[in-house]
């Protein structure tokens, strides 16, 4: 019996406590001759006193030996420490020992503490706007932040765009490479070596856990962390492992969350940089588009302009057919239309790259509204109502015509011959109580549905009912008409149902009317 544990000790006084007032009742009970003798009650009391003065005996005495014990097992409690002492030389973390085994558990539960937060901070961090071959080499110093080992490096076997990402080897920092290839290139990364292709063919040596492996070969002991994502890319982190036990189960969970990270890092950066030059070569096509509508439309304003003069120098010739001058005024009309439309081009074109500057000017809305309706030559009713406060709009007439007769020409397009194009002038107070010029366009045609009517502010789009009703449009008419307002610090609204017509209101900045102006505002 080991005297040394505090259980047994403490047994050993229960019992000596215990035997002596036993003793006494059993011979009290053997000779009854005692009980008639001395009486029970006589008895009874001596009994009661001698145990009664045993226990205190024992309890005096045994305290003694099991107060050290009682202190050492609430010490223990109360620091983990060993019951042995309070010394390392006493045994305190040692190991076999609680305490140390505890101290050994908080230490390393603090050490996975660590590594958790920096493999978050890591993800947090992860600077996938980066050059991806930075981000790579960043994947490596977190695998080297969070393990506290600087001999990770990162092999990239299969890169989806090796233009991006070429594949090799990659270190915490870029390395001076010079070769055929490289050619000097402190971006480029390692060749590949023999132990890359190694250690990517190396077989799982953990049940479920295939993204960890630890393995013994031709250049020693490696671990290997599968980086993966999708088909296309496969790369691993290597660090050489000789002289170590291999990673326990809690090790390879970490390392997999690590590859797990990394992966994510490289593929986003990866998504990022095809988004970036994606983006870059349809900006490249817009320039290029952009360039090729303003080289055209100014090619073709010359002809037109040229064609509509020639026709109306025939037109004046006393010896021409009515027949003939009929066909002239149609030619000088059409010629005006085209060249109406290459400007809507040309002003689409330098929406887009910005160079469209309106002059800013104060006069009468309606007679451009007027002048522009007689240019269309629509055989149809036209009314033109103001009313409102008297006002001058404000910004570029000539672009507001050009604004006008988008919109009416859209009105005459999409409405049955013969109904009737309605433009109301109004001078209003928005709700700052700043004057505004508002100018409603309105038409019984066939109306938008929801989704024309979402996109009809788009450039070049045309609704499948738009095309067959107008199959000459060009798609740039509302889009150039929005473009052009906005830049004369005005807006624009639509208003449509399906069957039941359309509603434009253009709103310009205004100035309240002078009664005493001259009559060329009002004629303008």
């Amino acid at each position: 019996m080991d005297l040394s544990r505090p259980t047994v000790r403490l047994f050993l006084l229960i019992v000596a406590a215990a035997l002596p007032p036993l003793v006494l009742a059993v011979i009290a009970l053997s000779e009854p001759g005692w009980v008639s003798r001395f009486g029970a009650g006589s008895i009874l009391l001596v009994f009661l006193f001698v145990t009664a003065a045993w226990a205190a005996v024992v309890t005096v005495i045994g305290s003694r030996g099991l107060s050290a014990d009682v202190a050492a097992i609430l010490e223990l409690a109360r620091r983990g420490r060993s019951p042995s002492g309070s010394g390392a030389a006493d045994g305190e973390g040692a190991i076999g020992s609680p305490g140390g085994a505890y101290e050994r558990l908080a230490i390393m539960l603090e050490e996975r503490n660590r590594q958790i937060a920096e493999l978050a901070g890591a993800l947090r961090a992860a600077p996938i706007q980066s050059d991806v071959q930075e981000v790579a080499r960043g994947t490596v110093r977190a695998a080297i932040s969070v393990t506290r080992d600087p001999i990770w490096t990162l092999a990239v076997l299969r890169s989806p765009r090796p233009t991006a990402l070429p594949v090799g080897i990659y270190g915490a920092e870029p390395t001076h490479v010079v070769g055929p290839d490289a050619g000097g290139n402190d971006r480029a990364p390692q060749p590949l070596s023999e132990v890359a292709g190694w250690a990517a063919t190396m077989e799982a040596d953990a049940p479920g856990l295939n993204a960890v492996r630890h393995g013994i070969g031709p250049w020693g002991a490696f671990v290997v962390v599968e980086v993966a994502a999708g088909d296309e890319l496969r790369a691993s982190l290597l660090a050489p492992w000789e002289g170590r036990t291999p990673p326990s189960g809690v090790e390879r969970h970490l390392l997999s969350l690590l590859g797990q990270s990394a992966a994510i890092a490289i593929e986003h950066a990866l998504l990022v940089e095809q988004l970036r030059s994606q983006t870059e070569e349809l900006n490249r096509m817009a320039v290029i588009q952009s360039d090729f509508l303003r080289g055209v439309t100014h090619d073709l304003q010359t002809p037109l302009t040229s064609i509509r003069a020639v026709a109306s120098e025939l037109t004046d010739e006393p010896t021409l057919s009515d027949a003939a001058r009929g066909d002239l005024e149609t030619i000088s009309h059409q010629a005006d239309r085209l060249r109406r439309m290459v400007g809507q081009l040309l002003v689409a074109s330098r929406l887009e790259v910005g160079e469209l500057q309106p002059r800013q000017e104060v006069f009468r809305p309606e007679p451009i509204v007027q002048r522009t309706w007689n240019a269309l030559r629509a055989p149809r009713p036209f009314t033109l109502d103001v009313n409102g406060i008297p006002h001058l709009a404000v910004g570029d007439p000539d672009r507001l015509e050009q604004v006008v007769w988008a919109l009416l020409d859209n009105a005459v397009k999409y409405s049955p011959a013969g109904s009737p194009v309605r433009v109301e002038v109004c001078g209003k107070r928005g709700p700052g109580r700043e004057l505004r010029s508002e100018l409603g366009f309105h038409d019984d045609g066939t109306g938008m549905d929801e989704e024309t009517l979402q996109r009809a502010f788009e450039q070049f789009y045309r609704a499948d009912r738009a095309r067959r009703l107008a199959p000459d449009g060009s798609g740039v008419g509302l889009y150039a008409a929005r473009g052009l307002v906005e830049a004369m610090g005005g807006s624009i609204r639509l208003k449509s149902r399906l069957g039941h017509g359309t509603s434009v209101t253009v709103m310009l900045p205004a100035e309240a009317l002078d009664e005493t102006s001259t009559g060329d505002l009002a004629l303008r």
